[in-house]
């Protein structure tokens, strides 16, 4: 059984048929341990990321918890039309930007996170990493130990994300926008490789592992 269902619903790199784009991105993860939804950002167009969850056949209605990675509009500008949906959704973002998401979302549940956080069953915050801009990337543990990683754009350095994963066990996957990333050092023995959005070196990523890279298209799924 897999343990961890994750459906790209945002992206601005490729799509599937029947799916949409836009810039920015958003991952729909299922956690099978316990059953629940997670949404991870939320894309830049709320109307584009409620057609592609729709178009995988899930209710908006079934997403309980919701996590941003920083307080970019790509990666927010869907938040909105999910919180019409589902008002009483629980968001958990960076502790530094708690008050705008406050103001903006009074109804729902705002979980500030500084540190290292277990969000849900094998589901964990990094905390806000970063000096002068704070972010957060998602850790998925499978019951193997072994470590999926979440970015948003990975401002602060993928490679403090990975480091920060490897107290925790092996790295097995890393997945969302690697901004300027380019310490390639860093990917070695990670399986799945999967680097969009706004990832600067994506050609140079794909030629040094070619085995490890993975497209990442609006429309894909990756069970873990």
């Amino acid at each position: 059984m897999n343990d961890f269902i994750i459906r790209i619903v945002y992206d601005n790199h490729c799509y599937k048929p029947g799916f949409l784009t836009g810039f920015g991105f958003s991952a729909l993860i299922f956690n099978n341990i316990i059953k629940s939804y997670f949404l991870f950002d939320t894309g830049g167009n709320g109307d584009v990321l409620i057609h592609n969850i729709k178009k995988f056949g899930i209710n908006i209605e079934e997403i309980k918890n919701v996590v941003i990675s920083h307080n970019h509009h790509d990666h927010t500008g869907g938040l909105q039309k999910i919180y019409e949906l589902n008002p009483i959704i629980k968001i958990h973002v960076p502790k530094t930007y708690v008050k705008s998401f406050v103001n903006f979302f009074p109804k729902a549940n705002i979980h500030g996170i500084s540190e290292f956080t277990e969000i849900a069953k094998n589901m964990y915050s990094s905390g806000e990493l970063g000096i002068n801009f704070k972010e957060q990337c998602l850790y998925l543990q499978l019951n193997s130990g072994e470590i999926i990683i979440l970015v948003g754009c990975a401002h602060p350095g993928l490679e403090r994300y990975i480091i920060k994963g490897r107290e925790i066990g092996a790295i097995k996957a890393v997945i969302g926008g690697f901004h300027g990333f380019n310490k390639f050092s860093f990917l070695k023995g990670i399986d799945f490789i999967g680097a969009c959005h706004c990832s600067a070196h994506v050609d140079t990523i794909a030629m040094n592992f070619p085995k490890q890279f993975k497209r990442i298209c609006v429309g894909s799924v990756f069970s873990f």
